[in-house]
């Protein structure tokens, strides 16, 4: 699909669509994707909306958190829905585990994360 499809508001639509039903059967209703227009760069942007928990005085808190992708020739659904495949069991964890957990969201149910934490 070239660039110049994507003007075209029934692509952009059809695109939504698409990407929202792969990501809702890994991550059901974690996130909300939507296409976006960049004045900056004069592209439309894929966007995948969703809230990663931190301890906030005690309690979970959501943080808004995004993943964009230039929707141009080379935009894929599969490559835009594969970050939120890493992520598939973090984001399916509770607010509670996600706080504990301390590594790379990618890394979360993995048998050895040690590679990956925070320090």
């Amino acid at each position: 699909m070239t660039k110049e499809n994507y003007l075209f508001e029934a692509t952009r639509e059809k695109a939504v669509r698409e990407a929202q039903a792969v990501v809702d059967f890994m991550v059901p209703g974690k996130v909300k994707v939507y296409c976006e227009w960049c004045e900056d760069t004069n592209r439309w942007y894929m966007i995948g909306e969703y809230y990663s928990y931190i301890n906030y005085a005690g309690k979970p808190k959501g943080v808004g958190m995004y993943k964009s992708e230039k929707m141009d020739r080379y935009y894929d659904v599969s490559v835009f829905t594969h970050f939120f495949k890493q992520r598939k069991a973090y984001m399916n964890a509770s607010p509670e585990e996600q706080i504990a957990f301390e590594g790379h969201p990618a890394t979360y149910g993995m048998v050895s994360d040690s590679f990956a934490r925070v320090i």
